[in-house]
């Protein structure tokens, strides 16, 4: 029987020799490289990430679609077109000049226009062109009265074209594209504050995490010093035949469960390191000694009230209402255009030019033209296609309206939700600064009465457990207390 004792606790010391062995490998490779605040790892997060970046860039990217369409907008369009000079000539069989019968003749053209175009979009939806030609043309042709004989003529010739179109019954093109981008712009925003808490939620999350991974592999260190010495105590007591080897086996296997957990943690501290060094693009490596961040004041009942009375300007309530007012108008101007349309059309033409014929006078050009139109359409039928599509999106507007309505409802309520778990945690973080200040003062005195030989190491270690057990749960508390602050941030554009 004493051979079989002795066989098993050699075996459990080759055990726990080869758990120790391994603890002190991994807690080698975890090398402390940095410290930072939470503060600093949040100020890093949101102004030099590679994260921060992109949630800049959305916002950048909307706002300089809003900036091209105003210029758009409210400035003219200028574009200056022309052609490289086109030669042509042209060979024909046919009656030419007042000859008796048909002649082989043969003109060449030698061609260039141009023109500068301003384009400008108007309030009232309408379009104003105004164009500017050059035309130049040097030609020859047969002299009708000798078709041995040719002519050059040169002639050039410039032109002013205005031309004003007005739709009516139906929305402006350029103002609604204005005003989407408008609000798209206002979301983008929305979505930027909304971006910017949830990466402050994550990396809290992780900054914490690793707070409290980091305390529990202390509190686990202790625990297994802990159920170490009671299990050494437990043999001493089994060899003495004080306890069975039943009660031997049952320490013997707490301390084994110990070391497990102690390799969990240490693993899963090393996983939540690593994930917090990605989320601040440093080297997977690197290793952030976190500092528990303090709670100085909570909310005010000015701020609060300040808060709760605004819960109409709050990001929920105004990015579904940009959202309702896009697909409202979408909706109004799908309609409008599958109903009666119409549309005013101007057009004046001014030209000025000169016509040099060799062999004869110079003749000067003057040709005016100006043109009013006043045009209708109606669709008649499409089998259903028109209505389909209107229907469709006033669908879409509806269901815009009920999530607008419904963000209206439940934000006032979520505002107050955070505000009131803000002031639960706050006086929770208060007693359980008292309970660590206690959980403390036992500790100090279990240190004295260890010292002073009046406990055993194995009660002033429960002692310890006790104290970083409170401080886990205050980081708990404190970490759900960040949370909700951030959370608040995000509702509010400032």
């Amino acid at each position: 029987m004493e051979n079989k004792i002795k066989i098993k606790r050699k075996r459990l010391s080759v055990w726990f020799e080869l758990l120790s062995l391994v603890l002190v490998m991994m807690s080698v490779q975890m090398v402390w490289s940095r410290e930072l605040t939470l503060d600093e790892v949040i100020d890093l997060a949101v102004t030099r990430t590679s994260r921060a970046e992109i949630i800049r860039g959305n916002l950048e990217v909307a706002e300089k679609n809003y900036f091209a369409e105003r210029v758009n907008f409210y400035l003219p369009e200028i574009s200056i077109n022309g052609n490289v000079p086109a030669y042509s000539v042209n060979e024909s069989f046919r009656f030419y000049g007042g000859l008796s019968r048909k002649q082989l003749v043969k003109t060449t053209d030698f061609d260039f226009t141009g023109n500068i175009q301003l384009r400008q979009s108007l309030i009232s939806g309408g379009e104003l062109i105004i164009r500017g030609n050059l035309l130049s043309n040097n030609a020859k042709y047969p002299l009708w009265s000798d078709l041995g004989v040719t002519v050059d003529q040169n002639t050039r010739q410039g032109f002013f074209d205005f031309e004003f179109e007005q739709p009516f019954l139906k929305p402006s093109d350029a103002k609604n594209d204005l005003n989407n981008k408008n609000d798209d712009l206002e979301i983008a925003r929305l979505a930027n504050l909304e971006e910017v808490a949830a990466l402050k939620k994550e990396v809290t999350e992780a900054y914490f995490g690793v707070l409290q991974l980091s305390l529990k592999a202390e509190l686990t260190s202790d625990k297994r010093k802990s159920a170490s010495l009671k299990a050494n105590v437990d043999s001493v007591k089994l060899q003495d035949g004080i306890i069975s080897e039943e009660d031997w086996l049952e320490s013997s296997s707490a301390l084994l469960d110990v070391e497990l957990e102690q390799f969990d943690i240490d693993n899963q501290l090393q996983e939540k390191n690593r994930e917090l060094a990605i989320l601040l693009d440093l080297d997977a490596s690197e290793t952030i000694i976190p500092v528990a961040s303090e709670i100085t004041q909570n909310l005010d009942e000015k701020e609060k009230k300040i808060l709760i009375e605004r819960w109409e300007e709050s990001v929920d309530v105004r990015k579904a209402h940009y959202e309702y007012q896009k697909e409202q108008r979408a909706a109004d101007y799908a309609a409008s255009s599958h109903g009666l349309n119409g549309n005013l059309a101007a057009k004046y033409s001014l030209g000025r030019g000169k016509v040099m014929t060799e062999g004869m006078d110079d003749d000067n050009i003057k040709a005016n033209s100006w043109e009013v139109s006043l045009n209708f359409t109606y669709p008649v039928w499409d089998g259903g296609a028109s209505g389909a599509a209107v229907k469709a999106v006033r669908l879409s507007e509806e269901k815009a309206k009920i999530e607008y309505e419904r963000s209206k409802r439940s934000a006032r309520a979520q505002i107050v939700n955070l505000i009131n778990r803000l002031d639960v945690s706050y006086r929770k973080l208060d007693v359980l600064n008292k309970q660590i200040e206690l959980a403390k003062s036992k500790l100090d005195i279990a240190k004295f009465r260890l010292d002073d030989g009046q406990i055993s190491r194995i009660i002033y270690l429960e002692s310890k457990i006790d104290y970083l057990e409170a401080k886990d749960k205050h980081l708990e508390e404190l970490k759900n207390y960040l949370l909700d602050k951030f959370a608040l941030e995000g509702k509010y554009t400032g």
